[in-house]
């Protein structure tokens, strides 16, 4: 009988051993974790309510509980946690007969490893209940560490209310991670799991803190805490209240929950900037609306990391009346002019230009299009880094119409702009002066690029996409982003904005504003080595207001934002390296490659890899008498003739420099009395050019509206004579213009002067039909 009973107790024993050791099925406690997005320090930027309505942030390391609350808790729940093997069997037979004294359950000697079993298990309190506790307790010890079971315990306790786990208590009754925690509140949240329901921060106050109170003695009798930490704890109130959890960057982070089912996203946001841009956004979108300005958004990216640090979607989240739910970041806006900065890097690479080349800037067609300046005025030549530091439209049209519009398009499509839904024709030339769409995000991304050499790579949000930056493409070289920085740097801009310099500190800045058509959209961007800012400043809505510009709008909260970042001596400005240039002879006044009638030279340091920049075109050497007051040829120089060079513009630039008072030295007339024909080209067309299309539309009154018939002629003194068809139309001095009614179908129009030099334009004209 006695072997029949070994045999049963043997096999018993055998059976629960084989169960002990049979791995335990993970997760140990399934249940549903409120979904955390970190800062790039760990710090919450906001939590979600799990789908129980609770909040229990996801489990974190062993090491980051707190030394406290670790000590707290073992000292309340389980004073030798540390030695048993998951049930403590002193504290259970007193449990037993402490019960059956009083007739009722008074006691569970529960374990914290049996308290982990409760959490799983989630049983009525009966004694085969406690039974499959003790057997979970045992089999949980033997197969799990005593530092991953205390985890286990404080991650998933119930602390009150919603509230799952000690990391969630910590941030709502304290309002502060858990290592920040004090004696007193360690020693809380120590208690609370122990009976949620009846004693809470919100009610049984004095009841919590007597329970409070007893452990915290019973840690200065114990020697965990002085005496001095003892009075100072027990003198701390219990709290009062239930505090909400911080929800910053509330945009990214709705987004993230919307695209992301882990647990823990872990982002590259910079806390502290985080909170106080929005600060300062919400602070400066009061202003603005006093001028009726009511949305803003900004993005701020680490150029090494080529990560976002702070992302601000609007001026407010919760700004119902304003659409404040709406993300600007990645609402699509007009660009401005914000991407003329990669137009002339490009054409630098392509050898279109240096920094020093004269563009024209004149009264410009193409076809229907004709582009014009912010001021209306035309300047006639400028050099290239001075049509880009005054954001001049129509060099920037007349360089993409250069460049090629298919070209820039394909780059902006590869080095990340998303937005563009057209293809490049159905853009045209009005795409680099806000005919397109982008969003500050796509913005970020491109001046993020150029800050880095002109290698491009998307810029991320979250730490796990970090692989994503390291091999980026080369499209722009690295000699020509450093020249296009060093022109941003040197930004100026006419009238009122020479003021921008008082938003800055010393700090370099290689920045960009813009200003969409219908002051609809104001942008400011820029970069250093350290740090890419974009700032737009606009309505949702679409709504215009005269108020919204570039400089005066978003270029405030751009310099407020950047002179907050934090800079380093080392990156104060981009560096420049030797093996990036190579230094070529151009022309002093053209930026041209110098020519042989060119009179000066300038060496300049250009991209090595640049192409070919063409010669000079503009300096003409002719022979002159030697009174240098008239050219001549072989059939009518004497011995006292020689060369000289002049700078010879087109009829139509001079013209706009006459205008403005600047008047070059033009070659003089042939001699009249050579024999030779000689034909110098001393006016042209402005309107229409040879083979224009004309489309004339009809005013209101259904009458077709007029002509405008513009010519550029060198002489302020000329007499032009004016011919449409043969017909002869009258004549015109000083100001070359005349106004037609015409009807539909090809026409020529030409012109001759009082030296008998003529020039004609042939365009065809299409009439709008009557309803």
């Amino acid at each position: 009988m006695k072997k029949k009973y070994l045999k049963i107790s043997l096999s018993i024993l055998f059976i629960l051993i084989i169960w002990i050791a049979f791995p335990l099925k993970k997760p140990i406690i399934p249940i549903d974790y409120s979904q955390t997005i970190l800062a790039d320090d760990g710090k919450i930027l906001r939590a979600f309510l799990n789908d129980h309505e609770q909040w229990c942030l996801p489990p974190v390391k062993y090491d980051s509980i707190p030394k406290k609350l670790k000590t707290s808790v073992i000292l309340y729940e389980d004073e030798y946690f540390r030695f048993h093997p998951g049930v403590n069997p002193v504290s259970i037979f007193r449990a037993i007969r402490q019960n059956i004294k009083s007739k009722r359950v008074v006691s569970g000697a529960s374990t914290i490893n049996m308290q982990v079993a409760r959490m799983k298990f989630n049983n009525k309190r009966n004694y085969s209940s406690k039974l499959k506790e003790i057997l979970f307790a045992i089999k949980l010890n033997f197969q799990y560490r005593k530092k991953n079971i205390l985890a286990l315990y404080l991650n998933h306790a119930p602390y009150g209310g919603n509230i799952i786990g000690y990391k969630a208590a910590s941030m709502r009754y304290f309002q502060k991670q858990p290592d920040k925690l004090s004696w007193a509140e360690a020693a809380l949240l120590a208690v609370l799991p122990n009976a949620p329901g009846n004693i809470s921060p919100s009610q049984n106050n004095d009841r919590l803190k007597q329970k409070r109170d007893q452990l915290l003695k019973k840690l200065f009798n114990r020697k965990k805490i002085s005496e001095s930490i003892y009075y100072s704890a027990i003198s701390e109130p219990i709290p009062k209240r239930v505090y909400p959890f911080e929800m910053l960057a509330p945009h990214l982070t709705q987004q993230i929950h919307n695209s992301n089912n882990s647990d823990i996203v872990e982002t590259t946001i910079n806390y502290s900037f985080q909170r106080y841009f929005e600060f300062v956004c919400s602070q400066y979108a009061y202003q603005l609306r006093q001028q009726g300005i009511k949305n803003l958004s900004a993005v701020v990216i680490d150029n090494k990391k080529k990560a976002v640090v702070s992302y601000i979607g609007s001026q407010n989240y919760f700004d119902a009346n304003n659409n404040g739910m709406v993300d600007g970041v990645h609402a699509p806006r007009s660009s401005g002019s914000i991407l003329k900065p990669f137009l002339y890097a490009l054409s630098t690479d392509e050898g279109l230009i240096t920094p020093n080349t004269v563009i024209f800037d004149i009264p410009t067609y193409f076809d229907a299009f004709s582009p014009n300046n912010a001021d209306e005025k035309f300047n006639g030549v400028v050099y290239a880094k001075d049509a880009l530091s005054r954001s001049l439209n129509v060099p920037a049209v007349r360089l993409l119409n250069s460049y090629g519009l298919y070209q820039f398009f394909s780059f902006l499509k590869e080095a990340g702009i998303t937005t563009l839904f057209r293809n490049a024709d159905e853009y045209g030339l009005p795409l680099i002066i806000g005919g397109a769409e982008t969003t500050p995000w796509d913005i970020a991304q491109l001046y993020c690029g150029l800050a880095n050499s002109g290698n491009f790579s998307p810029i991320i949000i979250e730490k796990k996409d970090s692989v994503l930056t390291q091999n980026g493409k080369q499209l722009i070289s690295s000699g020509s982003a450093y020249l296009t920085l060093n022109m941003l740097n040197e930004l100026k801009r006419p009238g009122s904005e020479y003021n921008w310099q008082q938003y800055r500190n010393n700090t370099n800045i290689a920045w960009k504003t813009g200003t969409s058509y219908g002051h609809k959209d104001a942008w400011a961007v820029g970069c250093t080595p350290e740090w890419t800012v974009v700032v737009w400043i606009g309505n949702f809505d679409g709504e215009s207001n005269v108020l919204l510009s570039g400089i005066e709008s978003a270029g405030p909260l751009f310099f407020e934002l950047f002179n907050y970042l934090p800079k380093k001596a080392s990156s104060l400005w981009f560096k420049k390296r030797d093996s990036d240039f190579k230094s070529i002879p151009l022309c002093a006044e053209t930026g041209f490659a110098a020519g042989p009638n060119c009179p000066k030279k300038r060496y300049t340091y250009v991209p090595t890899g640049m192409n070919a920049i063409k010669t000079c075109p503009f300096h003409l050497k002719y022979e002159v008498d030697s009174t240098e007051t008239k050219t001549v040829c072989s059939l009518c120089w004497s011995n006292n003739h020689h060369p000289k060079s002049y700078l010879v513009y087109p009829p139509g630039v001079n013209y706009q420099l006459n205008l403005r008072g600047i008047n070059y030295e033009l070659p003089p007339d042939h001699d009249p009395n050579c024999k030779g024909l000689h034909i110098v080209q001393n006016m042209d067309f402005i309107y229409p050019k040879d083979s224009s299309q004309i489309w004339l539309p009809r005013d209101f009154n259904g009458e077709l509206q007029k002509v405008v018939f513009k010519l550029a002629h060198q002489k302020p003194s000329a007499m032009v004579y004016w011919y449409l068809d043969n017909n002869y139309l009258g004549s015109t001095q000083t100001s070359h213009t005349q106004v037609l009614q015409l009807t539909s179908g090809w026409h020529q129009m030409m012109a001759t002067d009082n030296f008998g030099e003529k020039c004609k334009t042939t365009f065809q004209i299409g009439l709008t039909k009557t309803k």
